[in-house]
């Protein structure tokens, strides 16, 4: 078990909120592989990834997007003000505190800044489901949950 997925159970769990994680076996935690994990009944796009952007001043930014939407480089330009790069793998964990295919809302390093992306909102009234470190664990959150747990500077729409 990754650090970052140690930090997330114990952040989940002094929420409250740790029987709300869900465990696969034998799995990555990829869309694809998770949607075939929770089944068809869940649509993909719920299963939320996260990105990490080079910032300003060596910061990253981390992106929490719906799991079928693609960053629009010309909206992150208009939003952030620079065009988007991404952090090299082998920086990922120095800069966000988690490893590169595993980058997820929780506990991340203060050299970071969480941003939502507003594809999630397309899924009010239901649950989402991001990953919390580890290659095969997600959490089943509310929209208003995913807000109120991670504390994003703000939301953004930087996807198509």
């Amino acid at each position: 078990m990754y650090d970052a997925e140690i930090r997330a159970r114990a952040y989940l769990e002094k929420l409250g909120l740790s029987d709300r994680i869900i465990d696969f076996k034998n799995t990555d935690i990829t869309i694809e592989s998770t949607y075939k994990a929770l089944g068809e009944e869940i649509e993909a796009d719920r299963i939320c990834k996260g990105l990490a952007f080079k910032g300003r001043g060596g910061r990253g930014i981390v992106v929490l997007a719906s799991g079928l939407s693609r960053v629009d480089n010309r909206k992150f330009q208009n939003v952030m003000g620079f065009r988007p790069s991404m952090i090299p793998a082998d920086r990922v964990e120095e800069i966000v505190g988690h490893k590169a295919g595993t980058i997820n809302p929780f506990c991340i390093n203060e050299t970071a800044d969480l941003y939502l992306d507003t594809s999630i909102l397309k899924h009010k009234g239901k649950t989402v489901f991001p990953g919390i470190g580890g290659e095969d664990s997600v959490v089943e959150l509310t929209i208003d949950e995913l807000e109120r747990v991670t504390n994003p500077r703000c939301w953004i729409d930087v996807t198509k």
